[in-house]
């Protein structure tokens, strides 16, 4: 309770006001309307404490990585083959998926839970619609209601993603890509009005760009990053791979330094076995993941300044940049060494 951040507000709001109090906040389009309405029943009805609403937001996220190692299970069945990726002598799977930041933000009340939960439900959804329509039904719902621009770029990513796949025939394409373009048009409005921008043109976007970054740049809390001078791919190294160890300035600084060092180095191990041409190979999944990904890494590196912001916001798209990364090691190391053998 004394460190609690925002759990404890999205706890306790819907405790002091009324149910027609948070009603007025959904049909204001509030970003934190609807963890106030989930929260309404086991705070206020069942009058539960933080601590058991932090085990529930605990176990949801815990259900997310489930599926998060199903998804892997999936795309790489041979699990023995996959545990001998080895990095430092360390076995990449399932290791990489105990990096502290995942678990961190997804395991307590709040968005950051549901968000977490909610993409990962999507692409275990999205690989089988027919068997698993409901939970993609759910993962939009909740992706949505908390933050919809990251419901566009699942669409849009994964639409791309089945349009690219060379292994789906023309009718196909047409049709899956015809259903996402009705989605993505169905909430464009939406999403423009909940992250309050005007349009889509250039002159629109810069200015709420420059106004985002200007307000998630906060140098008070000692972590703020002046990026408005930065090139772009230095923005984008900066929201996925600091801090590092010169910008440490506390313990949490120094925890999330490591870790950072280990996605750095992974990187530089994908980028050191063809991922391009690993990539043109893949099936729709993995081309929707990294559309996904380089999509929210681009529009996030533009407006974020701030370190502990960007720890917490990136936490949206690392798992599947680990999917992606562990997938072609996966490929490179096994497939092509005993093709080759």
């Amino acid at each position: 309770m004394a460190n609690g951040g925002d759990s404890i507000q999205y706890w306790v709001v819907p405790q002091m006001g009324d149910f027609d109090d948070i009603l007025f906040l959904i049909v204001n389009q509030r970003a934190n309307s609807f963890v106030y309405l989930l929260n309404y029943i086991p705070a206020v009805i069942l009058d539960l404490s933080l601590f058991t609403g932090n085990l529930a937001y605990s176990l949801l996220g815990y259900i997310g990585f489930i599926y998060l190692y199903k998804i892997i299970k999936e795309l790489m069945p041979d699990m023995e083959k996959l545990k001998q990726l080895k990095f430092f002598r360390v076995s990449i799977f399932p290791t990489l998926l105990f990096l502290p930041n995942l678990h961190f933000w997804s395991s307590g009340v709040g968005k950051d839970s549901l968000l977490f939960f909610s993409i990962i439900l999507f692409v275990y959804s999205i690989r089988n619609v027919k068997k698993r329509f409901f939970g993609l039904f759910i993962a939009v719902l909740v992706s949505i209601t908390i933050r919809p621009h990251i419901t566009l770029f699942l669409l849009a990513a994964f639409g791309g993603g089945y349009l690219i796949d060379g292994k789906l025939k023309v009718y196909q394409k047409v049709i899956i890509f015809m259903i996402f373009i009705i989605g993505f048009v169905s909430i464009f409005d939406y999403v423009l009005n909940f992250v309050q921008l005007e349009s889509l043109e250039s002159t629109a976007i810069s200015e709420y760009t420059a106004e985002r970054a200007s307000v998630l740049n906060r140098d008070t809390t000692g972590s703020g990053v002046d990026i408005s001078g930065y090139p772009l791919p230095l923005k984008m190294f900066t929201f996925l791979y600091r801090p590092l160890f010169f910008d440490i300035n506390g313990i949490f600084a120094i925890l999330a330094s490591f870790e950072n060092l280990i996605l750095l180095l992974l990187t530089i191990l994908i980028i050191l076995n063809k991922p391009i041409a690993t990539i043109r190979k893949s099936n729709y999944l993995i081309k929707g993941m990294l559309i996904y990904f380089l999509m929210g890494t681009l529009a996030f590196s533009l407006i974020l300044g701030n370190l502990g912001i960007m720890l917490r916001q990136k936490n949206m798209f690392i798992p599947v940049f680990l999917v992606i990364g562990i997938w072609i090691l996966y490929h490179r190391r096994i497939f092509v060494k005993n093709k080759a053998i």
